[in-house]
This record gives C-alpha cells, structure tokens and sequence, in this order.
C-alpha cells in the first residue's frame, strides 16, 4: 500500500541564513510522500527567492507570497490548502533528521492514533550536533493524561513542531490564533483532547535553533504581555469547564510567567505585573507533586523576590 501524504507546514521570514539547510532536511526525508508548503510571510530578505528556487528543484514544493501576518496567519494559510493526510509543522530556522516525518508516521499507524510526537534537540548556532539518542521508549496516552503531560512539560510540550496531526483535528475551524503570539500554548492542547490517543517517542528527530532575533528571544514588548494576558484567560476559562486539567494548567502558566519574567527588563513595570501574577499561582503548584523539579526550585526562589530569581537564572544559563 502506498503512504499517505504529509503535508509539511514550514512559514517563512527573515530567516535567509538559516533557510537553505531546514528546506535541505525536508527534501531529504526518508519517508517521500511529501507536500511541501512554503509560506513566504511578506519576508523582506531573499527568502522570497530561496522558496522560488528550491520549488523548481522539487515539485513537491508549493510556495504561498503573502502579506506579512504574523506565525498563525501563515500556518492557517497552508492548512486550509493542504491536501496532506496528515500534517506537520517546521520552523524555518529549524531543521529535521532523515527520519523526522517516517518516525512521526510509524508512531501514528502502530498505535492507531491521530497525533504522534518526538524528542528535540535545542541548538545555538555554532554548535555541532550529533542527533539521535541512544536508548529510545515509546509511550502511549490517552487524550487526558496527554493533555496533563504537556501542561505539565513532561515528555512533551506544546509547540507545535515535532509533531504529526491527522488533518481532520483541523476539520471543523481548528486554527492558530492571529495577532497572538505564543500560539501553540493557545491551540495544542485543543488539537490533542480532538485525538482518542496520543504517542510519542524520545527519539531526537527535530532541532531547534535557539536566536535572539527570534520571537523567543527579542525584548519583551507589550505585544508579549497582551498575548499573556489573552492565553492565560483562555486557559483560566477552560480550567474552569475542565477541573481535572486544573492542577496542571495552573502548572503551564506559572512556567509560562517565569519565562517571560526573564525577558523583561529589571524594575521594570511589566516585570512587576508579571511577579504578582507568579505570585498568585505559586503556592497552589508548590503543593503539586507533578510538577517539575525545576518549578519547586523556581517557586520557592521566588519567595526571596526577583532579584534572587534572576541571579540564579543567569547563573543557570552561563553553566550551558
């Protein structure tokens, strides 16, 4: 039988020296039942260009030029045009292993599911990778133990990249939020309660370039803050219809406001506002077990106030 086509997502912008190596890691999949889409999200460098080039040297690609809308914008773009049976997002400063989309596929068709998932590599970009782990499990969840283990960022997390839905999840509207930013938080764990199963594997197949000029990395903005505000309602609504996924989403968004903590500037008014919300949420996710060692360790930090929180958080990263 042959394999059903998977539809690879990849938005692109402003990332021309980074973007010849991801596309290089998809056209050289193992697995070739592929449609490429490549969405040139109104990119003001020569990624325009790059797209053009490699879809003349692969008829799977498949190059969509739009206004600039932002990450979800142009992920919802490919996903209504995609014929793809299943679908998969990339990152186009990222890149893939061989095996990337054969694993993700393998995970799905093994365990009758409509959502696989795989380990990841994060990367500076002078480092040399060596991908693949040794020794590799595999485990099965139901929707709602999935559901809790990516809120409590155990084996998985939220973003959307490594991996693979079947395109029905999307069938009924499902899209990425625009003008939101940190949209994976808001949309994954509504994809995931939509499969019976989910399954993953520790197996490394995706890389993820860690840069400063990336969302991630630029300075906080009030865009950033908004977009806390919006997701952390959403979820605050959706715990209140859910309260068996309480304790782990109240876990999700202590996490999620201690990394931004670190991206504002110090005595800053944001940087206050964001330590009151931690304040809110950290004694009931102190008294969760579930959550991770690292979350302890951040909590009670925090009860000795920012300026602790931050010594040690720079002190962590120089260690790396």
């Amino acid at each position: 039988m042959k394999n059903p086509l998977i539809t690879v997502i990849i938005p692109v912008y402003n990332v021309e020296q980074y973007l010849e190596k991801c596309l290089d890691s998809v056209i050289n999949q193992d697995y070739p039942d592929l449609e490429i889409i490549l969405v040139d999200d109104g990119s003001p460098d020569q990624c325009g260009e790059i797209c053009e080039r490699y879809a003349k040297k692969d008829s799977r690609i498949k190059v969509i030029h739009k206004k600039n809308g932002g990450l979800s914008d142009a992920r919802n773009v490919a996903i209504d045009v995609a014929f793809g049976e299943y679908i998969t997002f990339v990152d186009s400063d990222d890149y893939i292993s061989e095996d990337y989309a054969s694993t993700l596929y393998e995970l799905i068709k093994k365990n009758d599911c409509k959502i696989s998932a795989s380990g990841f590599i994060r990367f500076e970009q002078d480092d040399v990778l060596k991908v693949g782990n040794e020794v590799i499990k595999e485990y099965v969840f139901s929707s709602d133990n999935a559901v809790k283990e990516m809120f409590y960022q155990q084996k998985f997390d939220t973003s959307a990249w490594a991996k693979l839905y079947h395109r029905s999840l999307f069938s009924d509207g499902l899209r990425y939020p625009v003008g939101l930013l940190y949209e994976d938080l808001a949309t994954t764990y509504k994809l995931i309660r939509k499969s019976d199963k989910v399954t993953f594997s520790t197996k490394e197949t995706y890389c993820y370039l860690i840069r400063s000029n990336s969302i991630e990395g630029s300075p906080f903005s009030k865009k950033k803050y908004e977009s806390l505000l919006k997701i952390i309602e959403e979820l605050e609504i959706y715990k209140l219809k859910n309260l068996e996924f309480s304790k782990a989403i109240d876990c999700r968004i202590l996490n999620f406001l201690f990394h931004l903590l670190f991206e504002t500037e110090k005595n800053s008014d944001y940087e206050n506002m964001i330590f009151n919300m931690i304040k809110k949420y950290r004694l009931k996710v102190l008294k969760d077990f579930n959550a991770r060692k690292k979350t302890t360790i951040s909590i009670l930090l925090s009860f000795f106030g920012i300026s602790v929180l931050r010594f040690f958080y720079n002190y962590g990263k120089s260690r790396h």
